[in-house]
């Protein structure tokens, strides 16, 4: 069976004609570094309250809740 190769419509090859990129200047990039910066600064925030929120149980309950472990060590 011979091969046929889709030939592309008239409008996706002018449409792949079309899209190019560009670089960028220093200035265009601002707001991506902004935006980059403010999400890391927000996900730091949210993992340290995480950090430092107070237990609800003391350590002491926590431990005498767990039940044994049934595996023996070996």
């Amino acid at each position: 069976m011979p091969d046929r190769k889709k030939k592309p419509s008239p409008q996706t090859k002018r449409l792949e004609e079309y899209v190019y990129r560009r670089p960028l200047a220093a200035k265009e990039l601002i707001p991506a570094i902004g935006i980059g910066v403010a999400a890391g600064l927000a996900a730091f925030y949210v993992t340290r309250l995480f950090i430092q929120r107070t237990p609800l149980l003391p350590e002491k309950q926590r431990a005498a809740r767990l039940p044994a472990s049934s595996r023996v060590a070996g």
